[in-house]
């Protein structure tokens, strides 16, 4: 598995990820912006095609994963895991204090993913998500 900064030509992999994974996906328009933006922390994990991605965006207060994805049938791979530990190492790099992401508050199994990276819940949003859901602010501190 190749954890690498994400290329043009992965964008339709990424969008169709994206648009397959979650209920209200980013529009193109808006992962374009984030590609010509933020390249440098817009991961792709290409294992003979995307098989997953990451997008953040950092300042040098923190880190804020704003989407990580990984196809349906690559799931339990170590994908999540992998994009998540090169971002750290990048953030770490970088001398940013922390990551901080969103996760629904339904969503126990990706609750339950960072959890294990050492992320904990530190505020709760009510009604964050379009479709009035809730989510949980996680952080993690990484120097």
């Amino acid at each position: 598995m190749m954890i690498r900064v994400v290329e043009a030509s992965d964008l339709l992999e990424v969008l169709q990820i994206e648009y397959a994974v979650f209920k209200f996906p980013y529009p193109p328009d808006l992962v374009n912006f984030l590609y010509a933006n933020y390249r440098e922390t817009f991961l792709v994990a290409d294992i003979g095609g995307i098989k997953g991605f990451l997008i953040a965006i950092y300042d040098e207060e923190e880190g804020h994963i704003l989407s990580i994805a990984v196809r349906d049938d690559c799931r339990d791979l170590g994908i999540g895991k992998a994009l998540m530990g090169h971002i750290m190492s990048f953030l770490r790099e970088q001398a940013v204090p922390l990551i901080r992401l969103e996760v629904r508050k339904g969503n126990a199994r990706a609750i339950s993913f960072y959890e294990g990276l050492g992320f904990r819940r530190t505020e709760h949003l009510p009604e964050y998500y379009e479709d009035g859901e809730a989510a949980y602010v996680m952080i993690k501190h990484i120097r």
